[in-house]
């Protein structure tokens, strides 16, 4: 054959398949922001510290009432000052236990999710086939968890922004924070059966039940955001 007849280079068909592309490099940032942005969203609206403040006003309330009005000038500060000394490490104490679950909520157990649910989902795609490679799977997992992520936490800044009655808030975060993951969850499974072309019995056998594992998985871990978030807006309506 003459070497002049053969194809361009650029033109030349390769071996690879059309949808194992490169890993989108704005979901290495986007993600570890989105979390960490969570996370000061949490430690913000934190219920603990919010209830151990609330406790301490009322109780400075109630010695203040206590004192007879002739000795106020000489007693309010120091029972202020004493309240304040006992709180205070409780204070602490409360943040540090609640600033620790708010980093397994956050960053902990999204990342774990994310790595376990690649290694599973591609280890069972690889019994069929996945023609589109170990980069086809982490790319959906990676920017279907970046865009997840964010719109939960667009959502949740939102209605905590909202001049709402507190019924309202609570109904339209938790029916969001659900939708966003449900919308997800779904969004995922089509962007793997496009990847790794997936035929019907395979979506059927394999793709629903395991739609069905991460949406009871991912219900909880937003529940207890969801019940982080409420306690918040409650212990803040008593204010």
């Amino acid at each position: 054959m003459n070497p002049s007849s053969l194809p361009p280079l650029a033109n030349r068909p390769t071996d690879q398949p059309i949808n194992q592309q490169a890993l989108p490099l704005w979901t290495f940032l986007v993600l570890p922001v989105v979390w960490f942005l969570t996370l000061q969203l949490l430690v913000t609206h934190n219920p603990l510290t919010r209830a151990t403040a609330l406790g301490a006003d009322l109780a400075k309330e109630q010695a203040l009432k206590a004192i007879p009005q002739e000795w106020m000038g000489g007693l309010a500060q120091p029972v202020i000052q004493l309240i304040n000394q006992y709180v205070g490490p409780y204070t602490l104490i409360g943040e540090a236990f609640m600033g620790t679950w708010a980093i397994l909520l956050t960053l902990a157990l999204p990342a774990a999710f994310l790595l376990l649910g690649f290694i599973i989902v591609h280890g069972v795609l690889l019994l069929g086939g996945a023609p589109g490679g170990w980069k086809g799977t982490a790319r959906a997992f990676l920017v279907n968890h970046a865009c997840a992520d964010l719109a939960t936490l667009a959502w949740a800044g939102l209605i905590l922004a909202l001049k709402i009655t507190f019924l309202s808030q609570c109904l339209l975060l938790l029916a969001g924070l659900l939708l966003i993951r449900l919308i997800a969850h779904i969004w995922l499974l089509v962007s793997l059966a496009s990847t790794h072309s997936l035929g019907a019995l395979r979506i059927i056998f394999l793709g629903l039940p395991s739609l069905l594992f991460a949406l009871a998985v991912s219900s909880l871990v937003t529940t207890a955001l969801w019940t982080w978030l409420v306690a918040d807006l409650a212990l803040a309506a008593l204010r």
